[in-house]
């Protein structure tokens, strides 16, 4: 009987026991543990950050297949996505690889208007990466833009701000290592698609990331501009027409074109040109995976590119063409 009481007794403080934990957790998820939207997106953040510091994410090097499932992923051709709603904070995950393997890492992360504390928390993004690879090297303000950058093993880490959010970028520093001799010694008209073509190699421009000052930044041309397209147009030796425009759509880089147009068609320069361009592209990309002809113009397209080169009678253009990605 003595045993049966005793047992009695302590099933019930059990159960008390049971209902007080239960009372405290409730108390504690009533008083906020779960962790607020931008906890959340930091986390992720600081995930990516630690793959990199701890060398488990190597640009150029890891492949992205253990992390399609792992992130939940949408792959098409060489750049794979995916996003997660946070209450009122969208991350959107782009990995850009080559032939499987990365090569660039964006989390982009957008603030629904009525989302508070985005100065803060861009603050507090910057203090994370400065601690995990120390103080900025540099910061770049454009205006509408703010760009704080580290340097790591030979990586380029960018954070971008910019009025609804701010972008993570983790890129390969090869645009130094990657020129190409005949950079010093290209015929001027040339020089600003030689820039076209490497800022896009390095990520140092990309469609739907760059913004209207950071082109104007880039590109030493003389800009008529609004708010959706910046164009301009040089003519050299009186011979060759060069017209460029780079077209915005929600104040991101949504295309560039640049057209060559050569007054004296009976000239080889056209064909050297083209043959210096593409030789300018596959170097950096290998050999162009399309060719076709037609009888008035030739394309080559990249399958790791954007970029397409078409060739014509009077001349050349060279343009990004977002659907190739």
């Amino acid at each position: 009987m003595l045993l049966f009481k005793n047992s009695y007794l302590l099933i019930i403080l059990i159960g008390f026991v049971s209902s007080c934990s239960e009372g405290i957790k409730k108390n504690e998820l009533i008083n906020g543990t779960y962790p607020t939207a931008i906890e959340q997106a930091v986390e992720e953040i600081e995930e990516l950050l630690s793959l990199v510091n701890k060398n488990l994410l190597v640009l150029d090097s890891t492949q992205i297949d253990p992390i399609i499932n792992l992130h939940g992923l949408e792959c098409m051709a060489n750049t794979c996505r995916g996003e997660v709603m946070f209450g009122g904070i969208v991350l959107k995950k782009i990995f850009k690889c080559n032939n499987g393997t990365i090569n660039t890492v964006h989390y982009d992360l957008y603030y629904d208007s009525l989302t508070p504390g985005l100065e803060k928390d861009i603050q507090n993004a910057i203090n994370l990466i400065d601690v995990k690879f120390g103080i900025h090297n540099s910061i770049y303000n454009s205006g509408t833009m703010k760009t704080y950058s580290w340097i790591f093993h030979r990586n380029i880490i960018d954070l971008e701000s910019f009025n609804n959010g701010f972008t993570l970028t983790i890129r390969k520093s090869r645009r130094a290592e990657q020129r190409t001799e005949t950079a010093l010694v290209l015929p001027k008209h040339l020089q600003l698609t030689e820039k076209l073509i490497h800022y896009l190699y390095d990520d140092s421009l990309s469609l739907g990331l760059s913004t209207i000052a950071h082109v104007q930044n880039l590109f030493p041309a003389d800009f008529k501009g609004k708010s959706d397209a910046l164009a301009f147009s040089e003519t050299y030796n009186n011979t060759i027409l060069l017209s460029g425009m780079f077209l915005f759509k929600e104040e991101r880089l949504s295309g560039v074109y640049f057209d060559y147009v050569y007054s004296d068609t009976t000239s080889k320069e056209t064909l050297t040109n083209t043959k210096t361009v593409k030789s300018m592209i596959t170097t950096l990309y290998q050999e162009p995976s399309s060719v076709a002809t037609v009888p008035l113009s030739t394309s080559y397209r990249w399958s790791n590119s954007p970029i397409v080169l078409e060739m014509y009678s009077d001349g050349f253009s060279v343009f990004l063409e977002r659907n190739s990605l």
